[in-house]
């Protein structure tokens, strides 16, 4: 083992790029340790706020997804229109067929360019969720950053 961080101490202490290094394709950055993407097809995830929330409702052609757990909801509640997928299943639900999607969630399977709005408690877990759909094709992704926890505050509910 310490044969093979030597030489990958080597290689990058040489002049040559990390991408000759990898032989990655020159629109490819890295990522991290291990990722790999092309930066021309990786969706910008948008973020909301409160009042598109709100809003949502009224525009069922938008969907909205609360990534935390069962026994949270239990706990809290959930914010109007949305529907539980935890962050755990997400890529799996999000590839079902749109019969089985269907059938669990009472909604449509959003298409690749349907919007798509996580939360959960915080908006980390949401984040990683929508990283998860972009993984999968979605394109129109967003992350309300404020979650639960400002959806309850701005509603009088309890946290």
């Amino acid at each position: 083992m310490l044969r093979h961080c030597l030489v990958a101490l080597r290689g990058a202490r040489s002049n040559l790029s990390l991408q000759t290094t990898l032989h990655l394709p020159p629109k490819c950055t890295p990522v991290g340790s291990q990722r790999f993407f092309s930066s021309s097809s990786v969706p910008t995830i948008g973020i909301v706020e409160y009042d598109v929330v709100k809003k949502l409702p009224r525009e069922p052609q938008k969907l909205l997804i609360d990534v935390r757990e069962p026994d949270e909801l239990t706990k809290t509640g959930q914010i109007p229109s949305s529907i539980n997928i935890p962050l755990g299943i997400v890529s799996q639900e999000l590839s079902a067929s749109n019969e089985v999607f269907k059938s669990k969630y009472g909604r449509e399977k959003p298409q690749a360019n349907t919007e798509i709005i996580f939360h959960c408690m915080i908006g980390k877990r949401s984040l990683k969720a929508a990283e998860a759909a972009a993984a999968l094709g979605f394109k129109n992704l967003k992350n309300y950053e404020g979650s639960w926890t400002d959806w309850a505050k701005r509603e009088g509910l309890p946290k």
